[in-house]
This record gives C-alpha cells, structure tokens and sequence, in this order.
C-alpha cells in the first residue's frame, strides 16, 4: 500500500511544479528570479534607517581622516597666472626680434597638485608662468609653449598649462643711427603771448627692431600742441610721445622698436620739450631827437622815417605791464647826425633794450632822413626834422 501510494504521488508532485516538459523550465527560470528580486529588496528594505546611518557614517568618517591627513594632495585650477617673457635680449643679439603675437601672452590658466593644507592658500602669485624666446633660432612664424612652475614645494606642482602654444611672428633685428626728431606745432599761442626757442631732449635718435620697420622709418615726430601753453608756469616742460614715419609720411609700427637719444645707452619712450613762454607788448618807438646837425646850406629835411614804427617785447606779467599803456615807448642809443648833408640819409640805430624783458622782436631800427632843396621842402605841407614819417 505504501509503495503504490508514493508511485501515484510522484506524478502529481511533477504536474504541480510545471506540467509539461518546455513549460516547467520556463517557468523554474522565472520563479528564481523572483526569488532574487525579493531577496535584495529584502536586504536593501530590511533595517533601512539603520543602514543610511551607517552609510554616513562611514563618510564622514573617511572625510575626517582625508582632512587630518593634510599631505595628500589635491588637483585645483589656478587661473590668472601672469606670463613673463625672457631671454629677449638673446634672441636680438642672434639678429632676430618678435614683431607680432606676444600681446596675447599675458596671464595662463594651470591644473595643479597641491598638499591639501595649502589648497585654500594656493594662489595666481604662487605660481610662475614663462615664454622663453631663446628656443627661436629661425625668422618667420615660430610656435612656442608656455611653462609654469609653483613659487615653492608647499604648492605643490603643476600638471597642466592650459592654452600653452603661443603663435609669433618673427623678423631680422636691425639699427639705424641718427634719425631726425621733427616737433610738428598744433594749435595757437594764447593771446598776446609769445614762445622762446624751443629746446628737446634729443635732437635725433638711435633705433633698432624689426628690419620692416627699421629700414623704412625717415623721422621721427613729436606732436606738440601750443594751446595749452601759459607764461604762468614758464618754462612749459613736457614729456610727450613720439611716432615714426616713412618717406611718403605713413606712420609706422614702432612698437617692437627699441629708441634711444643719439650717442646714448638709455631707451625712451617720451621726449621732453622745454620751451619759455612770455607775455607780449607792442611798444612804439619814441622818435624824438632822432636826428641832430643841420643839412648844407640851401637844404632842409623833409621827412623823418622809422623802421620798424614798434618793437614787440615779452616778458614775465610784472615786466611786461608798464609797457601796455599809449604812452610807452622804447628809444634808440643814438642820434643820426645829418650835419651837411644834401641828400638822404640812412642809418641804423640801436634801441635801448629794456634790461628786464625776455624778448624783443628787433634790437635796431632804420632812420631815413630825407634832405631836399628848401624849395621843394617849402612846397610840401611839413618841413624840418619836425615832419617824421611812418611807413
């Protein structure tokens, strides 16, 4: 009895778990997968608080040790880096000069490794960017690459120069020696003022460059501008800028030059112009006894002329103000002496310069003393050295 009872239950046992041969081994497939789904949900559902708690803990655990341990290093960008330029004065002494590309070679950005005490501290300024100049050997357009070390060990070290190839253009270094310096006037004196010899810091310059530029440039030019000029401040001194021309006139680039005063060693970037500036008076001069002696016998003076009939004198406000009334006037050394005489007369007097002014516009005047027949002297509306004459 037992032996049949288990022989009929086997089959039975066998239809529940899956029925036919194909569709039990399907669905046993399926029925494990289930049983794993359910079980990681389980254990991922199962005491949840209790394994989130853990999970942060041990966070923030591993942060507390990284934060003590302040010499492992960190990777931190460090923008701002300036860039700096060497080896310069090597490349010119191997004849060659960068015309073009170094104005965009100012500041880097670097990826850096440094130690996790100094990683807020780490800065631009810690950090040395460089462009060496001296691996040019050869004319023409060169690629270069920027280089960039850290100021010292606590700031670890860089790993990478963004942005590190730099483009430039280079030309042949040349000089030329003695090119003129032409002050161009611009704008006007203030009113009744005048300008003294003008005097500058070089007369003509030394320049060396790019041979483009070198070769070309005729002048030098310093733009100077009279209207802001005032004989309060005298002597104006200005330091200004200067430009270089061609022989048409074009105006050259002269950035990449090196300019220097003739005979000099010292590079400048300004001449400076010095110039006094005085204040203007228009003075008659005083024509009173101009003329002594009496022409030969039968003659007399017809006319008495001066010039010029004013003199311009310049000098400080105090100087100049006893000068600007009707009455001033300036005199002559000396007399023309007409004694005999039976024609014209011409001579060249001297004035008595003012010892205290600045500037005179002529120290002479000419004295014609006309002599005529007294019949032709008497037939005119003035006679005698009273009858003085202006041009």
């Amino acid at each position: 009895m037992t032996n049949n009872s288990d022989a009929v239950r086997v089959p039975a046992e066998q239809d529940a778990d899956g029925g036919n041969n194909g569709n039990s081994g399907n669905a046993g497939k399926t029925g494990k997968k289930e049983k794993i789904l359910k079980r990681l949900l389980h254990m991922f559902t199962y005491n949840w608080v209790w394994k989130l708690g853990s999970l942060a803990l041990a966070v923030a655990l591993w942060g507390i040790l990284i934060s003590q341990d302040t010499s492992l290093p960190r990777t931190k960008t460090i923008p701002g880096v300036r860039v700096s330029v060497t080896n310069s004065t090597i490349l010119r002494s191997n004849g060659l000069v960068v015309v073009d590309g170094l104005d965009e070679v100012s500041t880097v950005k670097l990826r850096v490794s440094v130690p996790q005490k100094n990683y807020t501290t780490a800065a631009a300024s810690n950090y040395t960017a460089r462009l060496d100049l001296s691996q040019i050997q050869t004319a023409g357009e060169q690629t270069l690459k920027i280089t960039a070390v850290s100021n010292a060990s606590q700031y670890g070290t860089v790993l990478e120069v963004y942005d590190a190839e730099v483009t430039l253009t280079v030309e042949e270094y040349t000089s030329q020696a003695q090119v003129p310096v032409e002050v161009r006037l611009t704008g006007e004196l203030p009113e009744n003022c005048y300008g003294g010899t003008l005097n500058r810091s070089a007369e003509s310059v030394d320049i060396s460059g790019p041979v483009s530029v070198v070769e070309k440039a005729v002048r030098c030019v310093v733009d100077y501008d009279q209207s802001n000029l005032s004989p309060e401040r005298s002597p104006n001194a200005v330091n200004l800028p200067f430009y270089f021309e061609d022989a048409e006139g074009n105006v050259l680039d002269g950035s990449a030059l090196t300019v220097m005063p003739h005979g000099q060693s010292t590079s400048i970037q300004r001449i400076t112009l010095r110039q006094e500036v005085y204040y203007l008076a228009r003075v008659k001069v005083g024509t009173e006894a101009l003329v002594v002696g009496e022409p030969a016998e039968g003659y007399a003076v017809s006319s008495i002329r001066v010039l010029p009939q004013t003199v311009t004198l310049g000098g400080s406000k105090v100087v100049i103000a006893p000068y600007m009334t009707e009455d001033a006037a300036v005199y002559a050394y000396d007399q023309v002496n007409i004694s005999g005489q039976s024609r014209t007369v011409t001579q060249l007097l001297y004035l008595n310069t003012p010892g205290n002014v600045d500037y005179i516009s002529n120290n002479t005047v000419q004295v014609i003393v006309t002599i005529l027949p007294e019949e032709f002297v008497n037939m005119s509306s003035g006679s005698g050295k009273d009858a003085v004459q202006n041009p």
